[in-house]
């Protein structure tokens, strides 16, 4: 049996109801503003990353066009393909690969300057097993940015739309073929899982701390900048990075 989701059959789901919506825009502008406030790094070319489960390679371009090398890899043929197709010029110049591979096949060495491992882990049977082996991949000094969804908003979300024995009993996953992971994930776990591997937690953020929770009445009042605005102002504040549609900590791995 297999040990994680492939996305062949959701792929242009994906594409749609999220990468190509208001949450994919805040998602993506959170993460190309975390990042970089974390990483200085980032502003000078040439960094080593990998970009593990990349889906659609949002971070694997926006990374090449900063002039770093990127490795992407999904499991998903069709995301793979279409990566391959938007990244092409920077494969024939070799700063970029881009092959299928699931985090458990995948085979490198611990000689990454950042691994990327964003909505990866909970849709898999073994997270923590994955989680060990993309920090492995971390050069010593490097930085980790693991985004997981998050069962607290799961949770959340459940109790607001009448469905509290889903809570209850704690069957909280999604069904096959739909868009909600198998193994939704609280962050305290994931961060513990690094912090008792050594790296050092440079921040949490929730991304979407507010507007998966709002009724699409009451967002239409606002303008999309003024939506991004107020997400990031909250996205790094206790309670509300806690409560994210998905949260992401960014750890660095001691010299």
């Amino acid at each position: 049996m297999k040990d994680y989701v492939n996305f062949d059959p959701l792929a242009e789901r994906f594409s749609k109801n999220i990468y190509g919506s208001l949450k994919g825009r805040i998602r993506q502008t959170l993460l190309e503003t975390l990042y970089p406030k974390y990483l200085p790094e980032l502003q000078q070319p040439g960094l080593s990353v990998l970009d593990a489960g990349g889906g659609l390679g949002q971070m694997t371009l926006w990374l090449l066009g900063m002039g770093h090398r990127v490795e992407y890899f999904d499991v998903s043929g069709d995301l793979v393909a279409q990566v391959q197709h938007d990244a092409a010029d920077w494969i024939a110049s070799g700063q970029c690969r881009a092959s299928q591979a699931s985090v458990f096949d995948f085979d490198t060495g611990p000689n990454r300057d950042l691994v990327i491992l964003h909505a990866v882990l909970e849709w898999l049977e073994q997270p923590q097993a994955a989680l060990d082996r993309a920090m492995s991949w971390v050069a010593p000094g490097g930085v980790i940015g693991v985004m997981v969804y998050n069962r607290h908003m799961l949770e959340l979300r459940n109790l607001m739309r009448g469905t509290l024995d889903k809570v209850k009993t704690g069957q909280l996953q999604g069904l096959a073929g739909g868009l909600t992971p198998i193994t939704p994930l609280s962050p305290e776990p994931v961060r513990q899982q690094l912090v008792d591997s050594g790296f050092d937690i440079l921040t949490q953020a929730g991304i979407r701390t507010f507007t998966d929770l709002t009724e699409p009445t009451v967002l239409s009042w606002y303008t999309d900048d003024d939506i991004i605005e107020m997400e990031q102002r909250l996205c790094e504040q206790a309670p509300y990075r806690d409560l994210g549609r998905y949260v992401l900590l960014l750890a660095r791995k001691p010299t």
